[in-house]
């Protein structure tokens, strides 16, 4: 059953994707009038639960424990990313992901060190929609999904994949699974307290800030850093 569902899944990408390339990347966000609620009650489920919780668990977890669980959930997401790689024809970065994951998971027990970034093996994260955004897809229109954030019409199916393809997934007892992911999402949320300070000193209309933020760093991320000066120098003006 769990595999026919991620065969569903990859078709549902392909079709979403082909919709998505003919979308003008200057209509990123037509559909503003659903996102902009769904990203309020995002910023008010955050405001009252996750923040709270991610600066407790930044307050008391020693640095050392806090990287080892950064690194765990990390490490279960080179599945991903050499599936990714391998998808793209990167075969450096495919080796580079599989023996990261090996090493990781063995030598750097479980993942909760990361033994393959001291010996030179550096991480290189790739997902289903830089996959496609590779093969010419463009990004669609731009969504604010509940709980999950920002996304685009390209994005959405790889995100899906990609929860399949990590290893909490498999896991049969539920709880345990669901008391994972929530410690996962914690420990994210706290990763971006101090980038969260920094962004709004420079943006006080919150919801455009992120959803530019999130629309370039897709840009970055599919074309490898390969973006033009013209092209930021555009983005700068506009």
């Amino acid at each position: 059953m769990r595999n026919f569902k991620i065969l569903v899944v990859g078709f549902m990408s392909l079709v979403l994707s082909g919709c998505a390339s003919y979308t003008s990347n200057s209509l990123a966000d037509p559909w503003q009038a659903v996102n902009k609620p769904v990203f309020a009650f995002n910023d008010g489920v955050d405001a009252v639960f996750l923040k709270p919780l991610a600066k407790g668990y930044e307050a008391v977890t020693p640095e050392p424990i806090k990287d080892s669980v950064t690194n765990f959930f990390s490490n279960l997401n080179e599945i991903d990313n050499a599936i990714n790689n391998l998808l793209q024809g990167k075969s450096q970065q495919f080796a580079t992901s599989v023996g990261r994951l090996a090493i990781n998971s063995t030598v750097g027990i479980g993942g909760l060190i990361d033994v393959a970034s001291y010996i030179g093996l550096k991480h290189a994260p790739e997902d289903l929609g830089q996959t496609l955004g590779k093969f010419g897809s463009g990004p669609g229109p731009y969504i604010v999904l509940p709980l999950l954030g920002s996304s685009s019409l390209r994005d959405m199916p790889g995100r899906i994949v990609s929860m399949y393809l990590n290893p909490l997934a498999w896991l049969d007892d539920v709880s345990f699974r669901n008391i994972m992911v929530g410690v996962n999402t914690v420990d994210s949320r706290s990763n971006l307290l101090a980038k969260e300070d920094i962004a709004g000193e420079i943006s006080k209309d919150k919801y455009t800030l992120y959803r530019d933020a999130y629309l370039e760093e897709r840009e970055f991320e599919i074309s490898d850093g390969n973006i033009k000066d013209s092209d930021l120098t555009s983005d700068l003006e506009e």
